[in-house]
């Protein structure tokens, strides 16, 4: 009898992976046909799905304002189309042949609905968490590869947009980490044995069946250098390990999400050090006002020699970095003789969460 899973999703700290792009805004749904009132029905159901994603509040869909967005989702689709499976569905106690509805929804409009309500937008660039799975059976372990619960995992990331790395668990897989070293949690073997695939994540998950059925299991998420756990229990296997995406999701969007506000794509926020005095100010003032890409600037704050501003923009920050970087009256601050990494590269540039840092130079 099967007495103990051990599932691993190990966060690699010392790896330095880009979060893999998303398409936030897109959704498929079974449905039964091509009649108005099952696309209404899929339209809802996949705008449920959409909002969860994008803004990766765990509760975004109590907002009174997401659920009258759901309940006229089809004016929030920008196009749709449908395709043929091997599926069927159930309704009304009798399972039927289901087509797909592929939806996409428009950005704008949803981004609005987010702005609107104060919720949080979750970006599409987001941290890559590589999986591995051990299981123990009457003293053996061995690694676990199973459809279902890859499944289970991938359609659950899905909703939530996480992505998801598998291992190969091939040779040079085999050879880096061993059933025994992942079921011990050598963090040494797994860093080692994770390396080749680039990943930013982990969570490390024991689960054990009870005399009574209930599968009870503990997680610990490793991400840089803190440490999170979760007690996780449930009926099934295919339960945990949806909750456990849910909780690597749900930190991961506490982490990263942000609330849209007016900085939107054309307002940037940009922290300058180095204002010494009230002239300094005037002349960066001038500076910033003088440049094509610059529509408007308003000061947001001001401390001791350091001052914030909300550049309104033509072209994105990529445009405006490029206008500061072409007469260095604005540097970028350098830490022993190297230009200064992102402190987060998962938040958008120039957003409030992570501005852009300058230093003035007159």
């Amino acid at each position: 009898m099967k007495r103990l899973l051990t599932l691993i999703l190990f966060m690699c700290a010392p790896l330095v992976a880009s979060g893999q792009p998303l398409d936030l805004y897109q959704a498929d749904v079974l449905v039964l046909d091509q009649s108005e009132a099952e696309r209404v029905r899929g339209a809802r159901a996949s705008l449920a799905d959409v909002m969860l994603r994008l803004s990766g509040h765990p509760r975004v869909l109590e907002h009174e304002d997401v659920r009258a967005a759901i309940a006229r989702a089809e004016s929030y689709m920008h196009e749709f189309s449908y395709s043929g499976t091997d599926e069927r569905l159930e309704r009304d106690g009798e399972e039927h042949p289901a087509r797909r509805l592929s939806i996409r929804f428009a950005p704008s409009a949803l981004e609005e609905i987010l702005r609107t309500a104060g919720l949080p937008l979750w970006p599409a660039n987001r941290p890559v968490v590589l999986v591995w799975m051990v299981e123990a059976e009457a003293g053996e372990r061995q690694f676990v590869n199973d459809t279902e619960y890859w499944r289970t995992l991938r359609s659950q990331a899905r909703v939530r947009g996480l992505p998801l790395v598998s291992p190969l668990l091939d040779l040079e897989d085999r050879l880096a980490l061993s059933a025994d070293e992942l079921w011990r949690l050598d963090q040494a073997a797994i860093r080692n044995a994770a390396r080749r695939y680039q990943a930013d994540a982990v969570l490390v998950g024991r689960y054990t069946r009870s005399s009574a059925g209930v599968v009870r299991s503990e997680w610990d998420l490793f991400h840089g250098l803190s440490r999170h756990g979760y007690d996780i229990r449930a009926e099934a296997v295919v339960d945990v390990l949806s909750d456990s995406v849910d909780q690597v999701a749900n930190y991961f969007a506490e982490q990263y999400a942000i609330i849209p506000q007016e900085e939107g794509p054309d307002a940037l926020i940009v922290q300058v050090s180095a204002v010494g005095s009230f002239a300094a100010y005037k002349s960066l003032q001038r500076y910033v006002e003088s440049l094509p890409v610059v529509r408007r600037a308003e000061l947001v704050s001001l401390r001791d020699d350091a001052l914030t501003l909300r550049l309104y923009t033509e072209g994105g920050v990529d445009r405006l970095i490029s206008q500061f970087a072409r007469d260095d009256r604005l540097r970028e601050p350098r830490v022993s003789g190297t230009l200064r990494l992102p402190e987060n590269r998962y938040l958008p540039q120039g957003s409030q969460a992570n501005p852009l840092s300058y230093i003035w130079s007159e």
